[in-house]
């Protein structure tokens, strides 16, 4: 709610300016300037470091929340990082500069109460705002280590008043403000997306981006698969492990990590239509833009309806072949855990997640019944101790009976004696080696599938080039 002022107002907000008199009780009041974004409103104003310490903390009057894939109405963060913010603690108990940059908090616009003191430029007002002890608190928008940091090395500084090896940094921080940026928003898709555009002081894992950032149509895709998979909601990884553990245990779940939301944000796209053509980011959008627009127009659909159906055919492929494939079916009946599944299956990884949704591709590509195509992957040898004897050199070993040197290597292990397979390392040319003798197997076993492994479903997906000729012999 905004309102006009009266000049005498005017006066009474310079002078408290000019005389730092600003209160900051249960929430808080400040005065600052006003202006936009677009059509977003945000007050920029300056708090003393020790106001900031004391009183905005996550402990009373901020807020921040690990992200939840399975929350649409809370906006979240990305997990907060110990070492990070330790390090911005020793940076201001020994700096004689300690600047932070400008931290920015949000909260619903209808949760402040906006007084108009005067306009001081086009688009900008100088205007005292109020947040009821009624309202919610405001959100970190960007600045979550910074405030971490700030809050530890007050109490640090502030530990024993009379200690001299803090008697500058309490000097310092004493005299020191730091500016906040107070957004007037409360959309959570808007806020996540504005977080991931601003993080710049700490990378942001990919897997994070992918689940929060709703900007891209793959992002999209992959969180609607991800959400709504019956059995990749809870498996899908994005945070922190430690953070992974506490938000599971907080749900009264086990923490049991699979694939990480990247991978899953790539098999859904791959089966989406891009198969392996995504040699970028930037070129998987493109791509899928494009895939949607045409089905779009075809349908006479919305782009955000066709993101949602296509997301929901995916989910039902990939939640059948979970009930189907070995390793996927036993954790599907929850008969195995995440972590035996890794040590006795070669799809456990990335790379086999690709393999499988680049095959339920070709299947979509052919024009064949996805499901069908399922059953026969679920005969394929998935285990790591599915071995054949070999030769190499005269001797005889062991290799895998149809992932050597695509999905695993094999390797005589000295203190058991025994050959064992494991991983034969996440390179793209691996794995599409590994798609294409699956795709050929299945052709060579089961006839009716054979349209997969031609040429013009190869090249659609991006597993041979129009000029290659026929497939290989497998």
């Amino acid at each position: 709610m905004t309102t006009n002022a009266n000049d005498p107002t005017v006066d009474v907000a310079a002078d408290a300016i000019r005389g730092g008199k600003i209160n900051i009780p249960a929430k808080f009041e400040a005065i600052g300037f006003m202006s936009n974004a677009g059509s977003m409103r945000k007050i920029t104003f300056t708090v003393p470091f020790r106001e900031v310490a004391e009183r905005l903390t996550f402990e009373r009057l901020l807020s921040r929340h690990d992200f939840d894939t399975e929350s649409l109405t809370t906006p979240g963060q990305r997990d907060i990082s110990e070492k990070h913010a330790e390090k911005i603690t020793n940076f201001l108990t020994e700096s004689d500069r300690p600047y932070l940059g400008t931290l920015t908090i949000a909260i619903p616009d209808n949760q402040v109460d906006v007084e108009v003191l005067q306009q001081v430029a086009n688009n900008v007002w100088l205007v005292k705002f109020v947040v009821p002890v009624t309202s919610e608190n405001p959100i970190v928008e960007d600045g979550q280590h910074r405030v971490k940091g700030l809050t530890d090395a007050w109490r640090r500084v502030m530990a024993d008043p009379t200690d001299e090896q803090f008697a500058e940094a309490r000097e310092m921080l004493g005299k020191s403000s730091i500016e906040m940026t107070l957004l007037l928003e409360g959309d959570p898709t808007v806020l996540s997306t504005i977080f991931v555009k601003m993080a710049s002081t700490r990378p942001i894992s990919a897997s994070l981006i992918a689940i929060m950032d709703s900007s891209a149509v793959q992002n999209r895709l992959g969180q609607q698969v991800t959400r709504k998979s019956r059995y990749l909601s809870d498996r899908t990884t994005y945070l922190g492990a430690k953070a992974a553990q506490k938000l599971a245990a907080a749900k009264g779940r086990k923490y049991d990590p699979l694939y990480p939301a990247a991978a899953v944000r790539s098999a859904a796209a791959a089966i989406a239509g891009v198969g392996v053509r995504d040699r970028t980011p930037d070129q998987r959008e493109d791509i899928l833009n494009q895939i949607f627009a045409e089905r779009a127009k075809r349908e006479g659909r919305s782009m955000e309806q066709v993101i949602e159906a296509t997301a929901n055919e995916i989910v039902a492929i990939l939640d059948y072949a979970f009930t189907r494939i070995p390793g996927w079916k036993q954790m599907a009946a929850d008969r195995m855990t995440a972590s035996e599944f890794k040590a006795e299956y070669v799809h456990s990884s990335a790379a086999g997640l690709h393999v499988i949704a680049n095959v339920i591709a070709a299947a979509h590509r052919a024009g064949l019944d996805a499901r069908h195509v399922v059953d026969h992957l679920a005969k394929l040898p998935w285990r790591r101790d599915n071995l054949r004897k070999a030769s190499r050199d005269g001797e005889e070993i062991r290799v895998h009976e149809l992932f050597e040197d695509t999905l695993v290597r094999t390797v005589f292990d000295t203190k058991t004696g025994e050959w064992r397979a494991g991983q034969a390392g996440a390179t793209r040319g691996a794995y599409e080696e590994a798609i294409r003798k699956v795709l050929a197997t299945l052709a060579r076993q089961s006839p009716e599938l054979a349209a997969m492994h031609e040429l013009p479903v190869l090249t659609a997906l991006g597993l041979a080039t129009a000029g290659r000729g026929r497939p290989r012999k497998q």
